[in-house]
């Protein structure tokens, strides 16, 4: 098996406000050979509160083996860079901020690292959240018209307005944190309780038990706070983000990277529909559909032996290979 190596790195994101430094992670095979030094190098991207500490490591690693260079991050706000910007104290409770626009941002900064430091536009690859921050960057490159990434594969897509359709009275719920100050604190999940049901992120039943579960051992394993990073949301983080929705300029524009737009069956977060759609409306070239993974539900079956976790690393490979 191939041996890996760990970098840490810094690289600059320019948010709307300020330039800011954030840390990172890269990925690489500690031997390269002639053949995967052609390849492009990765840049993973996570949602919610997820990054290297998380998703990042895995991906990382498994792409790594297989010849690529992969760049990871936590967004700001969480774990490795919690201190950088979207936290508030407020006695002694830390409130975070989960900004799309920043995330996005900092998608952008983290392809302009690679770039300068490989040489050449990376691959993006996405998970859930990170899939609708990333959209984003991809979309405001192209409508810069400048030097667009090699290849794009988000993974478990959503709308973020969609998911709220898992709340148990979706309309409510948003009319009533509408109704809050933008520092108000709420709690992190939705789980369908009363005292959840002002929750930042909504959670179906099948879901919890693999957040706390297999998420929380991600992170603790990597000597970090035990996921999510955090123990409370702004009410901010909440009307920003379904507002958020690149999805709205994409259709018939143009300059957008080739996709492999990639979604588990069994998802019973964010819906399979969600990324048939966005295949759909994809104005590249994403192939004839999104690829949906038999016996795959949200990421549960993101672990190093699952048979599904390293059939989406080969198929990721592969269209890599053939397009980028």
């Amino acid at each position: 098996m191939t041996d890996v190596t760990t970098k840490e790195i810094n690289f600059a994101v320019k948010y709307g406000d300020a330039t800011l430094n954030l840390k990172g992670t890269v990925f690489e095979p500690a031997d390269t050979d002639a053949a995967a030094r052609k390849l492009p190098p990765v840049v993973f991207n996570s949602g919610f509160t997820g990054g290297v500490t998380m998703y990042g490591q895995l991906f990382g690693r498994a792409l790594a083996v297989r010849g690529y260079r992969v760049m990871t991050y936590d967004v700001a706000g969480f774990f490795s860079n919690k201190q950088v910007r979207n936290t508030l104290q407020a006695g002694d409770q830390v409130i975070t901020h989960v900004i799309l626009e920043d995330q996005k941002d900092e998608v952008l900064g983290a392809v302009q690292w690679a770039r300068d430091n490989f040489g050449e536009m990376p691959v993006v690859a996405s998970w859930a959240m990170g899939s609708v921050a990333s959209l984003g960057a991809v979309a405001e490159l192209a409508a810069k018209g400048g030097e667009q990434i090699r290849f794009w594969v988000p993974m478990s897509y959503t709308n973020i307005r969609k998911l709220q359709d898992l709340r148990a009275d979706s309309a409510a719920a948003d009319a009533a944190i509408r109704q809050l100050a933008d520092d108000a604190a709420i709690p992190a999940f939705d789980t369908g309780t009363a005292a959840t049901r002002l929750g930042y992120y909504p959670l179906d039943p099948d879901t919890q038990a693999y957040v706390d579960q297999q998420l929380g051992g991600y992170t603790e394993a990597g000597g970090a706070d035990r996921w999510p990073g955090c123990s409370h949301v702004s009410a901010k983080s909440y009307k920003t983000y379904v507002a958020y929705d690149p999805e709205q300029s994409i259709e018939g524009a143009k300059g957008f990277p080739p996709a492999l737009i990639i979604h588990g069956a069994d998802n019973t977060l964010h819906m399979p529909a969600e990324s048939i759609r966005l295949h759909r409306h994809y104005p590249g070239d994403a192939g004839p559909g999104a690829l949906i993974l038999p016996n795959m539900q949200h990421g549960q079956q993101n672990q190093v032996d699952s048979p599904v976790f390293k059939s989406m690393i080969q198929s990721i490979d592969e269209a890599i290979r053939a397009h980028a």
